[in-house]
């Protein structure tokens, strides 16, 4: 029988030497689609990794489990601690105090993430989302909660790099102020790691009214929201780790900008040099504080 205590993803990690390429293939899948998996059947996993639903069972089975059923249930108590913040916490914490080395832990699931990411990264989704900012009039970024600060780095870096965007900050009904200039000729790149809010709901639903297109950044979205955006960036699942939902949509982010920059580079620097002029007229140069403006601070301060 399977110890509770252990994670999917620790029995596949530990198990990884012994397996066959096939059933690498069917773990890595699992690992990677948890919410897919919930409503999957044996045959439908064996369609998605090419293998057969025999050998689904049997993977599964080998790692532990009874069965495809007792998977899920792990799977589903993820899914709802994943949008419960307390109870991802508590997880977390559990976790931390249980290591006597939690940061080396937490740098370690970081870089696993960030692996996972790399490793599973949909090329054709992300050159269609490339396409999609690269030729918006502008680009609207959203995200609630700490997923704002995400929308805001990345709606902060493409304007430095000579692109039009705007993050929408608000939430509840004074969203509607943000969302009044969409056009058809806009792009929303919206970062909902797991909660289905009304904001994403009527994003959404707006964007289609408009005929705008949406880029979804999601961890467990996908399935329900799949008809509804045009395209989906997934990234890896975070809560079998003590590490934040929002690491991948940084990453992601930045990896978005740079590749934008890239396909127009004289107008991205010239902007980007346009930032720093206006930067060094308020500190003295692009980056630090000028001599002249740290004593005017200690002048101040010396008054008091």
């Amino acid at each position: 029988m399977k110890d509770t205590k252990t994670t999917f993803q620790e029995r596949y990690l530990e198990a990884g030497p012994r397996l066959t390429p096939s059933e690498k293939k069917i773990g890595e899948y699992l690992l990677r689609n948890p919410d897919e998996v919930l409503g999957a059947s044996a045959v439908k996993i064996a369609e998605a990794t090419g293998t057969s639903d025999a050998s689904v069972i049997r993977t599964i089975k080998g790692l532990g489990y009874q069965g495809l059923p007792d998977l899920k249930k792990e799977f589903l108590e993820s899914v709802l601690r994943r949008r419960n913040s307390a109870a991802a916490l508590d997880h977390n914490i559990e976790s931390i105090q249980t290591n006597k080395r939690p940061a080396e832990q937490m740098l370690a699931n970081s870089v696993d993430i960030i692996d996972a990411f790399r490793e599973g990264f949909d090329h054709e989704a992300f050159a269609r989302c490339v396409a999609a900012v690269s030729n918006a009039r502008r680009t609207y970024t959203y995200g609630l909660g700490a997923g704002s600060m995400v929308s805001g780095f990345l709606a902060l870096h493409l304007k430095r790099v000579g692109f039009d965007a705007e993050a929408m900050m608000l939430a509840g009904y004074r969203l509607a102020d943000d969302l009044l200039p969409l056009t058809a000729n806009d792009c929303i790149v919206l970062i909902a790691p797991f909660h289905q809010t009304t904001e994403v709901e009527v994003i959404v639903d707006h964007a289609k009214d408009v005929g705008a297109s949406v880029v979804l950044v999601t961890e467990a979205l996908g399935m329900s929201l799949q008809n509804r955006v045009d395209i989906i960036i997934k990234t890896p699942p975070s809560i079998s780790n003590v590490v934040s939902e929002h690491l991948a949509p940084f990453v992601f982010s930045y990896v978005l900008t740079m590749q934008l920059a890239s396909l127009q580079k004289d107008a991205s620097l010239k902007r980007n040099n346009l930032f720093n002029d206006l930067s060094s007229r308020f500190t003295g140069s692009p980056d630090f504080p000028s001599p002249v403006f740290l004593s005017d601070i200690d002048d101040d301060d010396s008054d008091n």
